[in-house]
């Protein structure tokens, strides 16, 4: 994973990341405000030795000094504390330093009360003083208090922003965790890269969620959108230069589960090729579970089992749809045996007869399912698979490319259907195929748009001049009951 992944992980989880984030900072603010308030104040002395003025200390003051800092939580210390009338120690804490390069140590004592914190700093310092001095009455090092602690006004405990910013981080952590987890862990197809590794073939195009391109059995198929057909129009592009020393004439459209859109897309593209004047034939083939008669609102009841049966003509059951000559061939009656018919030789004939002036397309089964898409696979010139974004498997898109592979079928490339357009993940999951559907729709209907106001703004002027000049007079109006030749 380089760089650039990472930042696409990030984007597609940025909701993950953005609760994670505010729940670690209200963990932080809650945990903060539970905590007691502490004030601290410090006090501070200096430790001299008879005979030398120096107040930063010589070497034998800065040692005695280092070695007075455990007396602070002796016992002995403690107990002098607890003698001082008034003095509660309930809940405070002492500590106490050496200032680097000096004689000078500080004592400082955290307490639930700014005025105990003050006072108990002192009086630990004077009993430190004392005990010190007291441990070695023939020494010439002493222990003298030189300034006394002032009460804090400003609490030093708890730190809200600090507790926070602490909450903020340990909520990314986490937020990072789980976003590179999911990714790790996800068995669906989600990006044009798995698609590609799933399929071991090249990406053909990535066709987005888009509300005309409909996916229900029972629905027809609809003008796609502008950015939805800009995507079918380039998957036709790329269709026609995935083999260029020896162009495909038939091809089969095939998935590895049923309801991964694969209809829907050849359908589409099957439209799109007969617009830029190839000739196309659309073949329904899955004859178990027939998608295209509905789709383009023809009668279904006769069509492709009925040819390879023989019982009727192949010009009998091509239907024109569209308005561009794509001819399309239904399932017909499901057959009891779907598999021997789509590998039977016929239909290799049929396919061989066809391609000589048409371009076929094949809406094959899935694959995972039933055997026809193999047997389909290895009649056709190249079979394109389409997975369906957050839908398909990992793994049995690896299946459905392994039983391919098992019949020698020539996979052209792998289609990506369903990717969103816009929200989490849009530009990471659709591969940069996912530019905002209104950009799509200004940059194709502004031109058209354009030309309809300019249009308008023509006849209103023209309706203006007319208006303004004097209206000429009639000729002989036609008499009642006549007809006046226009």
């Amino acid at each position: 994973m380089n760089i650039l992944d990472f930042f696409k992980v990030l984007r597609a989880n940025r909701l993950v990341l953005l609760v994670c984030l505010t729940v670690g900072a209200l963990a932080g603010l809650v945990y903060s405000l539970l905590q007691p308030t502490l004030y601290t104040a410090t006090s501070t002395g200096f430790v001299t030795v008879q005979g030398e003025a120096s107040i930063s200390g010589t070497e034998t003051a800065q040692t005695r000094a280092q070695s007075y800092i455990p007396l602070i939580n002796s016992r002995t210390v403690r107990d002098r504390i607890a003698q001082t009338e008034g003095l509660d120690t309930r809940g405070a804490r002492l500590s106490a330093e050496v200032v680097a390069g000096s004689n000078l140590i500080t004592v400082s004592a955290t307490a639930p009360d700014a005025t105990n914190a003050a006072n108990l700093a002192n009086t630990a310092l004077v009993a430190t003083a004392e005990v010190a001095n007291n441990l070695d009455p023939t020494s010439n090092v002493e222990v003298t208090a030189l300034e006394d602690a002032l009460a804090p006004t400003v609490p030093s405990s708890p730190n809200h922003l600090r507790n926070i910013l602490y909450g903020l981080a340990i909520g990314g952590l986490i937020g990072l965790a789980i976003a590179f987890l999911r990714r790790m862990l996800d068995v669906n197809v989600r990006t044009t890269t798995d698609a590609q590794v799933g399929a071991g073939a090249g990406l053909l195009g990535a066709i987005p969620q888009d509300k005309t391109l409909k996916a229900e059995r029972t629905s027809r198929i609809m003008e796609p959108s502008p950015r939805a057909a800009e995507t079918i129009r380039q998957l036709r592009t790329n269709l026609r230069f995935a083999a260029v020393d020896d162009p495909p004439r038939t091809i089969a459209f095939t998935s590895s589960n049923p309801r991964e859109g694969k209809s829907t897309v050849v359908g589409n593209l099957a439209l799109a090729i007969a617009a830029a004047g190839q000739p196309v034939i659309l073949i329904d083939a899955d004859l178990r579970r027939p998608r295209q008669a509905s789709q383009f609102g023809v009668e279904g009841r006769v069509g492709l089992s009925e040819v390879l049966n023989g019982d009727v003509e192949l010009q009998d059951v091509l239907h024109p749809v569209g308005d561009d000559g794509l001819l399309l061939l239904p399932a017909g009656r499901t057959p009891p045996n779907p598999s021997e018919q789509l590998g039977s030789e016929r239909m290799r004939q049929l396919l061989a007869a066809l391609a000589e002036t048409h371009m076929v397309l094949v809406d094959a089964p899935p694959v995972l399912p039933v055997t026809d898409s193999t047997l389909l696979a290895a009649a056709v010139d190249g079979t394109v698979l389409v997975v369906r974004h957050g839908k398909t498997r990992k793994d049995h898109l690896q299946v459905a490319r392994d039983m391919l592979g098992g019949v020698n079928a020539r996979v052209l490339g792998v289609v990506l259907n369903g990717t969103p357009t816009s929200g989490v993940g849009a530009d990471y999951y659709g591969g940069g195929y996912s530019a905002h559907g209104d950009s799509y729709d200004s940059y194709y209907q502004a031109p058209r748009q354009s030309r309809l106001a300019r249009s308008g703004r023509r006849a209103a002027r023209v309706a203006r001049d007319a208006s303004a000049q004097p209206t000429p007079p009639h000729p002989e109006a036609p008499a009642a009951g006549s007809h006046a030749v226009g």
